[in-house]
């Protein structure tokens, strides 16, 4: 039985609102191979805006998306002679590594955290950034998800990217990107259900799964 997500929905509608359709990088490609400043400085004109969102779903700090994003464009850069493959190649490669960089990002932080100061304002509490525009409810359940989930929903609706481009971005296989999408959609489902609503039974979550 297929069940609308309300989540879910949100998301495609953001997606058809604000983001443009997959980016064509394939002209770029041989540029970037030979670390051609013209086909950098395009690619990063088409790319960092995507980029730097996708990065702040997971740190919630602008500057550290930024970081994020730019220390991926570095690697790429020391790297790019070597690089195989097409756009969408390319596109899936900067994705991967901002998750990464994000990632480390999220360990260090882990490993030294910083204390909070009492004359600076809260940082954001939710997965995107309050000024794109996003359904602050959505915004809320997205926060819940693991940082994996919210990946793989992100990259999934909002971006548009395949279950096999998913699964090379966040390093598994498209199964386990399928079981996560739908144990995420279902947390959006029950988190985005009116009031008073009693949700799908217990018979069309175990179909489901």
């Amino acid at each position: 039985m297929t069940t609308r997500v309300a989540g879910t929905d949100r998301a495609e509608r953001y997606r058809s609102e604000v983001a443009p359709p997959p980016p064509d990088l394939d002209h770029l490609v041989d540029g970037i191979r030979e670390r051609s400043e013209r086909a950098f400085s395009d690619l990063h004109r088409i790319m960092a805006d995507g980029l730097v969102s996708y990065a702040y779903g997971t740190l919630r700090d602008r500057q550290a998306a930024e970081d994020a994003v730019q220390q991926a464009f570095l690697e790429l850069a020391r790297t790019s002679s070597s690089f195989r493959g097409d756009g969408r190649s390319l596109r899936s490669w900067l994705y991967r590594a901002v998750r990464f960089n994000c990632l480390d990002e999220v360990r260090r932080r882990a490993r030294h955290p910083e204390q909070p100061t009492a004359d600076l304002p809260d940082p954001p509490t939710t997965g995107i950034e309050p000024d794109l525009g996003i359904d602050p409810e959505l915004d809320a359940a997205m926060a819940e998800l693991t940082e994996r989930q919210r990946s793989i929903i992100v990259l999934k609706h909002v971006l548009g990217f395949s279950g096999a481009e998913i699964a090379g971005i966040v390093g598994t296989n498209r199964a386990a990107v399928y079981a996560a999408a739908a144990r995420a959609e279902r947390h959006l489902r029950r988190s985005l259900a009116p009031v008073g609503s009693a949700g799908p039974p217990a018979s069309q979550e175990a179909e489901e799964r």
